[in-house]
């Protein structure tokens, strides 16, 4: 039982550094507003297109922004769940199917 447990606590800590090292991105605008966040949801970068960073535009780069945050993080969670559920596939035979 304490094998399978520490077996299990060293293939999360490999999935964490296998998330780290994925990059995905949530584009908003056709690529105006891009946010590139790694498998594990942590934002690694956001980029914007000059002409958003004018006062005018700020409100429409406000929520540009919410977009693109949010359909980053929404693939990346996608990842991270395929990651564990593999793990749970592996450590608990049927339990990792729905």
């Amino acid at each position: 039982m304490f094998d399978k447990i520490a077996l299990a606590q060293q293939k999360a800590e490999e999935i964490k550094t296998r998330l780290n090292a994925i990059s995905v991105e949530g584009i908003a605008a056709n690529g105006k507003v891009i946010v590139i966040a790694n498998g594990n949801r942590k934002i690694t970068d956001i980029q914007i297109q000059p002409e958003l960073l004018q006062v005018d535009c700020k409100e429409e780069l406000q929520d540009l922004l919410l977009i693109a945050i949010e359909n980053a993080i929404e693939q990346a969670e996608n990842i991270s769940n395929a990651e564990m559920q593999s793990l749970m596939s592996m450590m608990l035979p049927g339990m990792g199917k729905s």
